[in-house]
């Protein structure tokens, strides 16, 4: 099953490899990004950062609408992972549905991005894609960290002032 969804630049890094993985009985990591899943050095370099018992999938959002399915419907735990939000809200226009919260993270602060608050800035494409997905009744939340408290995409904007 897929246990948990989430948005990072970063995608496999240090908080991946030290803190889900620990806190979770994690069988497998699912990358979304069609660069990523297009490069074949990348996905090797993102298999060799966890241990082997954990396996590395990337999927381009062609094939990951075909294989997300299959993980859910799993014995084994899943996390998917979108380098950025705009994929998740492609998949779900194409009819994926998320089985449980989005998470997002750390998006750097890029030119033309709206700074939302600390390690999220998003350019607008980006906004209009999480307010895509929150109108189709996918909750998510912000939380760059793990450790800081978990905002609602509603109540960053509101911070922001973004509408």
């Amino acid at each position: 099953m897929i246990i948990h969804y989430r948005v990072d630049e970063r995608v496999i890094h240090g908080q991946t490899t030290t803190k889900l993985t620990k806190e979770t009985a994690l069988h497998g990591i699912i990358v979304v990004d069609d660069k990523i899943a297009a490069d074949p050095f990348m996905t090797q370099l993102y298999k060799t950062t966890l241990p082997e018992s954990i396996k590395v999938y990337c999927f381009n959002t062609e094939k990951a609408l075909r294989k997300l399915p299959e993980a859910d419907a799993s014995k084994k735990n899943y996390l998917v992972i979108f380098k950025y939000p705009t994929t998740a809200a492609k998949l779900v226009r194409e009819g994926y549905d998320l089985s449980s919260q989005l998470n997002i993270g750390p998006q750097s602060v890029r030119e033309g991005c709206t700074f939302i608050m600390p390690m999220i800035g998003l350019l607008p494409e980006e906004i209009k894609a999480l307010n895509e997905m929150e109108g189709a009744g996918i909750k998510i939340i912000l939380n760059p960290q793990f450790m800081t408290p978990n905002y609602t995409w509603k109540e960053a904007k509101t911070k922001a002032n973004l509408k």
